[in-house]
């Protein structure tokens, strides 16, 4: 099932349903081998048709952005942010009656964002005026493509609520959905207990896994003390709350055992962990985490009602196939490898660990997770907390043992209709209001203590599991203390050099930062970026995202200059980041940035070389000039081994005119982003005549409000002869650039191609 999640293509539906049977035919022989066989062929085959009916639900491309009057039922908890002007932005599932176009009545399930005052309740039927995408993501090397989210949780199609047409209630609540008006009810009966603030949030998001109150500085900061993973109901939160149950079950047990003789009481444990883990996991939503989660604890907890050993091997496989075998691409996830990883740990801790004391034991085991999180959070995340083990070590019984016990005993008395819910969730709460304040300035005042990024290779990885299976192992304590970190070094040695670029090369990556430019430019030794892309104001930018991920995982520890050509937002959003984690050598911004002694502005003439001969030209504007913004932009022209690249920013027609009359033939290029990223306003014939590019490249999102590229713009270039090549469509566009050599070009979204990203 997870080697076909990895597949680029599948087969019509009839022929993943083929094998899919053979495979349940033959699970009925005897022999070992067969039964083998037949489980592989009945797993291949029901992933593939999982995905294939996840594709023939995909909205088509012709009804992307085509307004459409969709009604339907609000699925989810809508998660709220305020947007600057007051109002409020409230995004949610919706289970779509069938779409009124025919030839896009695929989608079912849509994830819809509603900018407005009234305030949805789960299950209620809507009827809403609609702009659709496909669940699309971006696609770079070295970070998160949201597509495998939409993929796992089976969103067919992303839209927007247009405000041109009033939204309509068409019907109450249907019962169907009442778990999910009870979370609603919870969260806010929370939020008027605490009122708006960190602490309601998290204390929201652990009880009722409603995210609303957690905003981006909530999650850089628990990110860097390395405990994000308290913010979300997983298995940690999911098992406490069933050990909780088995210990009332066990004093349940003796009270049975005084009333039936011992007959039944053994089994008081596990069903009273397995009822209070399932109500916890029906208050979070069962969302993917929570319920990978309870799958994992019914398959414990079922083998020990049937006299089975419960922390097993065998149990652990069962969950992950029970799971798979109802979300074949759930494994596209980090959550299930940081899960079923973390509770493999933990077995195998078990299998050679001594008998020891209580405080020893819980101490070893969690110095010992720590490091197991190492070499996974590497890999997913691209760094580690350094303060993870005392911070974990603090927080997750307070959160365990006091935090979340009061906040469900509140819940409990809530059903009850009991004011002192109002006085538990204030006391569950106080902790977190304390400790947050202080949280925040040690991560002002040391941020470079708290957090470490670095990009793991796949030998450093290996090595690192090889460290995590030896170091519980009776080897000696010297042989461990020689061993293990010479084993656990590579992992967090700093790469040296640059990664990807041969010695006599140069590459030159436009990032898909969806609407917006980004565009990397490096060799062995030196790098240049142009532009930052955008991001939500106020919230995460593509700097943070996309950006560094990247150049971590190329090895770029400095950038030697930083180009930002004019101050749009989908240019110049992720400045501050950068500025922020990076050092920059030197930092060159269009005239409408150009605010502050630090910063050099862009001079027609300015020019520099690197050693290895790449030469770099600011052609526009020049000192003086009184332009608007996206005029003023600056224009990069770069020269590398005979081939030639021009960075336009978001010049308009007239500025291109002047620019040819200008510089003429200085600016030919082989290769040249489309200015303002293909608009009707750029681009003109004269522009193409002048510049004579081979390869254009578009920077935008797909589906876009703003129409780029413009039909006028995608002829001109086939018109005269110009190859094109798109951020959105292809994701991130890889130059190699070598001397007597043409440009070759390695395209994201084909490097390692997954038929759901298409």
């Amino acid at each position: 099932m997870i080697a076909v999640g990895q597949a680029p293509a599948l087969p019509a539906l009839w022929l993943c349903l083929l094998p899919a049977v053979a495979g349940a035919l033959i699970l009925l022989l005897r022999r070992a081998r067969w039964r083998m066989l037949g489980a592989c062929l009945a797993g291949a085959g029901l992933a593939a048709a999982y995905g294939q009916m996840l594709l023939e639900r995909r909205l088509s491309d012709a009804c992307e952005r085509v307004p459409m009057l969709v009604s339907g039922t609000v699925a989810s908890l809508p998660r709220v942010t305020p947007l600057p002007d007051g109002r409020r932005r409230q995004r949610f599932e919706f289970v779509s009656d069938p779409l009124p176009l025919a030839r896009c009545r695929g989608p079912r399930r849509l994830l819809l964002t509603f900018a407005g005052d009234v305030g949805l309740v789960p299950g209620e039927r809507w009827q809403f005026e609609v702009l659709l995408r496909r669940p699309w993501g971006l696609a770079n090397p070295g970070s998160f493509n949201m597509q495998s989210w939409y993929a796992q949780t089976g969103i067919d199609a992303v839209g927007s609520v247009r405000s041109a047409a009033p939204a309509r209630r068409m019907a109450d609540p249907v019962p169907l959905f009442a778990h999910q008006r009870y979370r609603q009810r919870l969260s806010g009966q929370i939020l008027g207990a605490l009122g708006e603030g960190p602490a309601s949030g998290i204390l929201r998001a652990v009880v009722v896994a409603d995210r609303s109150g957690l905003d981006h500085a909530i999650w850089s900061l628990f990110r860097q003390y390395g405990i994000s993973h308290l913010l979300v109901i997983s298995g940690l939160h999911v098992g406490m709350v069933a050990a909780s149950g088995y210990a009332l079950g066990g004093m349940a047990a003796r009270t049975l055992a005084l009333v039936t003789g011992g007959r039944g009481a053994a089994f008081a444990g596990p069903l009273c962990a397995l009822l209070l883990a399932t109500v916890y996991t029906g208050l979070a939503g069962f969302s993917l985490a929570t319920t990978r989660a309870w799958l994992m604890l019914c398959c414990f907890l079922l083998a020990i009602l049937c006299g089975r050993p419960g922390l097993s091997w065998s149990n652990l496989l069962l969950a992950a196939a029970t799971l798979l075998a109802l979300n074949p691409l759930a494994a596209l996830g980090a959550g299930f490898w940081l899960s079923f990883g973390s509770v493999a740990c933990l077995l195998w801790l078990a299998l050679w660990r001594p008998q020891t004391g209580l405080l020893e034991r819980w101490l070893g085991t969690h110095a010992y997770m720590c490091l197991a999180m190492l070499p996974l959070s590497g890999w997913w995340f691209g760094g580690a907390s350094q303060v993870a083990a005392l911070a974990n070590a603090a927080l997750v019984p307070l959160l365990g043992l006091v935090v979340v016990p009061l906040a469900l005993l509140g819940v409990a008395l809530a059903a009850m209709g009991s004011d002192l819910a109002t006085a538990l969730w204030g006391l569950a709460g106080w902790p977190l209001q304390q400790l947050l304040p202080l949280g925040v300035a040690l991560a002002e005042r040391h941020p470079d203590w708290l957090y470490r990024s670095f990009t793991p290779t796949f030998p450093a990885i290996g090595l690192a599991l090889v460290a995590l299976a030896l170091a519980v192992m009776p080897l000696g304590r010297y042989v461990k203390l020689l061993l293990l970190p010479a084993l656990l070094l590579p992992l967090l040695t700093p790469l040296q050099g640059h990664r990807g670029v041969a010695a006599d090369a140069v590459q030159v990556i436009a990032i898909d930062v969806g609407q917006g430019t980004a565009v990397l430019v490096y060799d062995r030794s030196r790098a240049l970026l142009y532009d930052t892309g955008g991001g939500v104001p106020g919230g995460p930018d593509l700097a943070d995202e996309v950006i560094l991920p990247l150049l971590r995982s190329r090895g770029i520890s400095r950038l030697d200059t930083l180009v930002v050509s004019h101050a749009d937002h989908d240019h110049s959003g992720g400045l501050e980041t950068l500025r922020r984690r990076l050092p920059v050598d030197t930092l060159l911004v269009g005239a409408d940035l150009a605010t502050e002694p630090t910063v050099q502005p862009c001079r027609a003439g300015m020019a520099w070389r690197w050693p290895g001969g790449t030469r770099f030209q600011i052609l526009a504007p020049a000192p003086g000039e009184q332009l608007g913004s996206n005029d003023s932009s600056c224009v990069l022209r770069i020269d590398a081994h005979g081939h030639s690249l021009l960075l336009p920013g978001d010049i308009g027609a007239d500025r291109e005119r002047e620019l040819v009359r200008y510089w003429r033939e200085g600016l030919a290029s082989d290769l040249a982003l489309a200015p303002h990223h293909g608009s009707n306003t750029s681009s003109s014939s004269a522009w193409l005549r002048q510049v004579q590019p081979e390869r254009v490249i578009y920077t935008h999102a797909r589906a876009n409000p703003y129409g780029h590229p413009a039909a006028a713009v995608r002829e001109r270039h086939v018109q005269q002869g110009i190859a094109t090549h798109s951020t959105a469509l292809d994701g991130a566009l890889e130059w190699t650039l070598r001397p007597a050599h043409p440009p070759h070009l390695v395209t994201e979204r084909n490097r390692f191609p997954r038929y759901w990203e298409h």
